[in-house]
């Protein structure tokens, strides 16, 4: 609701400031009732609230519906066993994906690994319920989004703990991450997905001004979304939202790494929600498994494929995709930036830093990897983020309160995270606070890495130009605006940015030449809470692009129409000089220019491109065929 009041009155704010003039705010503020636009103003402001109340309250109906919450996540459970260096694959069992906490050790369950087989058989079943699904109306799909929607809001907290006993996120983390983003991504298309893929009309030109033209977008049929761990909930359902909206089934191949709460609550989510709502649930195929299952759900044969992961297995997907030609959009690494200039407050900005490094312990794609400072306020800023970074509190979300950062979900990434850190110690870099595993007193077989500040960093390190996706936060130095954009541009990951500056202008000035897909001033990431833009990058961060009007219409054909405007006063009629066998092809010649002529020279060629048809479709052109 809170991401919806801001959509809301950032829209009508945007109206006010068009609509009044500087004079007049001066004398509404010092005189209101002297001011000539103060009647106007009173009108404007109760056509404002009514306009935002009508639209927050605006619903659609929806069906309720009960999904149980796995024991694991209930408050106060204790049980499975303590795996000791925990592996989500056990040799002796390659067909078994081990599912366990990675804040804890503790087991979860043993799911088996799906194969191709199994994908083939998703893939059959979804395309006989999209067969049907395809034929609902918008209507009928906002009721599932609306009970969807409902059933978050309603079950929020188990949601974020099912996510946090698979991952080892916070409580907040989750609450950021996995609920308010899925929530905005469904109010947006409820809101506007509709319009987005309504037919688009577009201009005939003046050669075919008796057609009308338009684009119609419709469904690819069946899709598949390959999505990473680091946000179990969201990463499935945002792709499942824009897929059902569209009109397509989909399969979801997630993350080995979060098999447990993909398998045991979140599909169950989905699939419950479709029956409830009277439709088919295999609509919607949940994979989980290795290597296998995920070049069987690539080459399977699905209409189009949406992979988010590294750039090294997002090559293989491409190239694997090419056999079918089947369309992809690749979400990969990234690298982002936060630029801080001279004229900012520390006091303000390090908080937001903080936020964008720490989230899920730097495990975001859109996390601040680097932070490239002024040199003048370098001191200062590692200071108040030192000051900080020592007291975040670490450990297991689900069995100690008051947790700032939760676990790497990953098991082994603490040695290459180690490696990072040294190395640029070695070439030169200072190394402030952590960088090295922790060990919990109370959770020793937890998966942590502290959080880490270095600084006097290089863009020809290592640490600077590979995504560590860790709770790292990585300091450069600048002098000039143009040293902080090569900087900035100094890696081959172009996902996205951030640019803080009370100066719009030299902030307008860095987001202009920054090679990236997403610029955000003053602010961290807040480009994926406005659900109405694309979401992707450029160069080794991938193509295409999910969220708003392009994300929609990223899973639809676009299919290009032509009517006739005027159906019983023009049609299409050629003329006998143009039909075959054509008679004297010379008059042809003569003909099709003078056409071209009258469409596109200036006003004397088309007047004389008139005189000459008209003359040539009366007594001809007498003129032979030119070879």
């Amino acid at each position: 609701m809170a991401s919806s009041i801001a959509a809301v009155l950032k829209d009508n704010i945007a109206m006010l400031r068009t609509s009044l003039l500087q004079t007049d705010i001066d004398l509404l503020t010092t005189n209101p009732t002297a001011s000539p636009l103060f009647p106007y103003l009173s009108i404007f402001t109760v056509a404002l609230v009514a306009n935002t109340l009508f639209r927050l309250t605006r619903t659609y109906p929806s069906i309720p519906f009960h999904v149980p919450v796995p024991e694991e996540a209930l408050p106060g459970w204790k049980g499975g066993s303590i795996l000791k260096n925990p592996s989500i694959q056990d040799p002796a069992r390659p067909d078994q994906i081990i599912c366990y906490d990675p804040s804890t050790g503790r087991h979860l369950a043993t799911i088996p690994a799906q194969t191709k087989a199994d994908v083939a058989s998703a893939l059959a079943k979804a395309r006989k319920a999209q067969a049907k699904w395809e034929k609902t109306t918008f209507a009928q799909r906002k009721i599932v989004l609306q009970s969807l929607l409902d059933f978050i809001l309603l079950h929020q907290e188990s949601i974020c703990r099912v996510a946090a006993r698979d991952t080892g996120k916070t409580m907040v983390d989750g609450k950021f991450g996995e609920i308010l983003t899925t929530c905005e991504r469904i109010r947006w298309t409820l809101a506007h997905g509709e319009d987005a893929l309504k037919d688009e009309h577009r201009d005939p030109g003046l050669l075919m001004f008796y057609k009308s033209a338009r684009v119609q977008y419709r469904p690819m049929g069946v899709v598949a979304a390959l999505v990473s761990w680091n946000y179990p909930f969201h990463n499935t359902f945002g792709p499942l939202i824009t897929a059902l909206f569209a009109g397509n089934g989909i399969l979801i191949k997630a993350s080995e790494q979060v098999a447990w709460s993909t398998t045991t609550y979140f599909a169950q989510i989905a699939r419950t929600c479709l029956e409830a709502c009277g439709h088919d649930p295999d609509l919607v195929q949940f994979l989980v498994g290795f290597q296998e299952c995920g070049e069987a759900v690539v080459t399977s044969g699905v209409d189009g494929i949406t992979f988010i992961g590294s750039p090294q297995v997002g090559a293989k997907v491409a190239t694997a995709a090419s056999y079918n030609l089947t369309p992809c959009v690749l979400e990969l690494g990234g690298k982002d930036v936060a630029i801080v200039n001279k004229d900012v407050d520390l006091e303000a900005v390090v908080p937001i830093l903080m936020r964008g490094v720490f989230q899920n312990c730097g495990q975001n794609c859109i996390g601040l990897e680097r932070i490239i400072v002024h040199e003048s306020l370098h001191e200062k800023l590692i200071e108040m983020a030192g000051s900080r970074i020592k007291q975040l509190r670490q450990g297991p979300p689900l069995e100690i309160e008051n947790i700032d950062c939760g676990a790497m979900t990953m098991s082994g990434r603490n040695k290459a995270l180690e490696g990072l850190v040294n190395e640029a110690v070695k070439e030169g870099a200072t190394l402030v606070y952590g960088g090295h595993g922790y060990v919990h007193p109370k959770f020793p077989d937890g998966q942590f890495f502290a959080p880490t500040l270095i600084t006097d960093l290089r863009p020809d390190m290592k640490i600077a130009q590979e995504e560590a996706f860790a709770p790292i936060m990585a300091v450069f130095k600048f002098k000039t605006l143009d040293d902080a954009i090569a900087i900035a541009n100094s890696t081959r990951y172009c996902l996205g940015s951030n640019v803080f500056s009370r100066n719009q202008k030299e902030g307008q000035y860095m987001m202009d030449r920054l090679k990236v897909g997403m610029s955000n001033l003053n602010d961290f990431g807040v480009n994926y809470l406005c659900q109405s833009l694309p979401f992707g990058g450029v160069g080794m961060s991938g193509y295409g692009r999910f969220g708003g009007p392009e994300g929609l219409r990223a899973v639809c054909h676009q299919k290009a129409v032509t009517m006739d405007r005027w159906p019983m006063l023009i049609q299409t009629f050629l003329p006998p000089v143009l039909q075959y066998p054509m008679n004297n092809v010379g008059d042809a010649i003569v003909v099709t220019r003078d056409l071209v002529n009258i469409i596109y020279a200036g006003w004397a060629g088309r007047a004389h491109a008139v005189f000459e048809i008209v003359r040539t479709l009366l007594v001809g052109a007498n003129q032979p065929e030119q070879l």
